[in-house]
């Protein structure tokens, strides 16, 4: 079949679902059909948007496909100048391979270390040409958290120096305070907070099983972003960190001998979560080259108007952005993203459809985003969260759809962040009207919860949940844990994840069914969401509110 039949194939199914719910119904959620959430992934998982990488053309189609039905669903127009699009400035930067260096002189003794093999730089969206020299001083996991009895900077001075980090937090951290310290910003504030000038960071023993240096090679080709601000300028560039490195465990090893405790002593006391700081022998060179572009890429984005509560504002997002074309893997080099997160963009446009289908109105206005960049480190969501575009209005909640990993019918969905706030219950009681049990995150280690879309909220003060496909198989012929596993390890940013891989559209549905339904719960109560009573979360990232305090229940 050519490209222009099945272009014709899908637009004519759009066509036909629309026709055929034009018709008002009471409730949204008994509107939502599988095969138009089937449609949509597979126009936007489809080797004709050549995996759809920020600020690329193949991104732009699919952003224009969003707009159009969003228009479709007569959605109100809530970006720029009275448009869908929300246009986000970026800063483009790719590390250089050959202005690249890592130096470790020790004694007069000069170590030097190869790119790709023992360590990958990040970019400096500052300089294009970038070179830094400091004494070594190892910081744990780069982690002061007081209230957890836990201090990796004690009796260390940082001031002037690089400082050695591992990636990820301890293990024993309960799994909330886990999640957020493990975030590169929260690290990156603490190190600048005392003085630090550069960063290298190394693998944690989790971090390592789940991220192998292998694969983190493997994805280096991918640019890096910042949005930038008005004035120009990239944001979260940490330009007090001049130059920030990661290194293989193998070669990082070398940073530590004749050191205070030697790398297999210092891995054992990371295991066990132990605090741990001391200075490290030689100095570290580190240069960098960086090419730098500008360039610009766009949220897609649509409001359904709320009645009496209509300046409160409930944002229901999905990344629309993926890898785009990369290193070629068994001769395919399109990174195609249909569970990531080609799906969950389908689940969220056939959620507008219906909520416009039903006639349904919520007190509060319902925005629905498609948004740009969360591959790059959440930028589009970053930049909508510190840019509300709906003047006068307050967003009070986020519910995110991302990677919903749905290959198979299952009695349970997994919800992230159902214990922090009022969403929980609301999800939960989603979940049950549409039969099936809510569980939490089953694995907290991977610190899900911060790497995704909902954490730009987060940092805004603004509650937010996520719903996704569960383990508990409704046929016990099929282990969807295993399916999870070898997505995960096999086709997880690889190429492979393309409409070839398993994707069930009914238990989609369900999703959208559940997410419509806490929309509409959440849109029409008496109170907005709130944090709940001595939340880390809500502690750390309250906002004012109308009243001047926006404290949890």
């Amino acid at each position: 079949m050519t490209r222009r039949w099945r272009i014709t194939n899908w637009l004519a199914a759009g066509t036909v679902l629309l026709t055929a719910t034009t018709a008002h119904a009471a409730e949204p959620w008994s509107l939502v059909r599988p095969e138009a959430i089937r449609s949509h992934v597979e126009f936007l998982a489809d080797d004709l948007l050549e995996g759809r990488a920020t600020a690329s053309r193949g991104y732009d189609i699919a952003a224009a496909y969003v707009a159009a039905e969003f228009r479709q669903a007569n959605l109100k127009p809530a970006g720029d100048g009275d448009g869908f699009f929300q246009t986000v400035p970026l800063l483009e930067a790719t590390p250089v391979l050959p202005g690249s260096s890592a130096e470790l002189v020790i004694d007069k003794q000069t170590h030097t270390f190869e790119y790709g093999t023992h360590y990958l730089p990040s970019a400096d969206y500052l300089s294009a040409s970038s070179t830094l020299t400091a004494p070594l001083t190892f910081a744990g996991f780069g982690i002061a958290a007081p209230e957890l009895d836990h201090d990796d900077f004690a009796n260390v001075h940082l001031a002037g120096r690089i400082a050695v980090i591992f990636s990820g937090a301890p293990a024993q951290f309960p799994h909330t305070q886990r999640a957020y310290y493990s975030s590169s910003h929260a690290k990156f504030e603490q190190l600048i907070e005392r003085g630090a000038v550069g960063v290298v960071t190394i693998a944690s023993p989790q971090d390592e099983k789940l991220f192998p240096w292998e694969r983190q090679v493997a994805m280096s080709w991918t640019p890096q972003m910042r949005w930038l601000d008005d004035a120009g300028k990239p944001r979260n560039a940490y330009e007090q960190l001049k130059l920030r490195f990661r290194f293989d465990q193998k070669a990082a090893a070398g940073f530590f001998e004749n050191a205070p405790k030697d790398f297999a002593e210092t891995l054992a006391a990371a295991e066990a979560g132990e605090a741990q700081a001391f200075d490290l022998p030689g100095m570290l060179t580190m240069s960098a080259t960086t090419g730098l572009r500008r360039t610009e890429s766009a949220n897609v984005v649509a409001a359904a108007t709320g009645t009496d509560l209509r300046d409160e504002v409930i944002v229901i997002t999905a990344h629309l952005d993926h890898l785009g074309r990369g290193s070629a893997v068994n001769s395919d080099s399109i990174y195609n993203g249909a569970q990531d997160n080609a799906l969950g963009t389908g689940i969220l446009l056939e959620m507008a459809r219906a909520l416009h289908a039903s006639g349904v109105k919520t007190r509060r206005t319902l925005l629905f985003a498609a948004l740009t960049a969360e591959e790059k480190g959440l930028l589009g969501s970053d930049y909508l969260a510190q840019h509300p575009l709906l003047a006068g209005k307050t967003v009070v909640a986020n519910i995110n759809i991302d990677m919903p990993m749905l290959f198979a019918p299952t009695l349970d969905m997994v919800a992230l962040g159902e214990q922090h706030s009022s969403l929980g219950i609301a999800a939960r009681n989603a979940a049950t009207h549409q039969g099936y049990r809510l569980n939490p995150d089953p694995m907290p280690e991977q610190v899900a919860f911060v790497r995704s879309d909902q954490f730009s909220f987060i940092r805004q003060g603004v509650p937010a949940i996520v719903v996704m496909g569960g383990y508990q198989s409704r046929d016990k012929r099929t282990d969807v844990a295993v399916m999870r596993s070898e997505y995960l390890e096999k086709r997880y940013h690889q190429p492979s994840d393309d409409l070839s891989g398993a994707i069930d559209y009914g238990t989609a549905a369900d999703l959208a069914r559940i997410n419509l339904r806490m929309a509409v719960d959440v849109g029409n109560a008496t109170a907005r969401p709130r944090w709940k009573n001595g939340d880390f979360l809500g502690r750390i990232f309250v906002r004012p509110g109308p009243n001047g305090t926006d404290k949890p229940e």
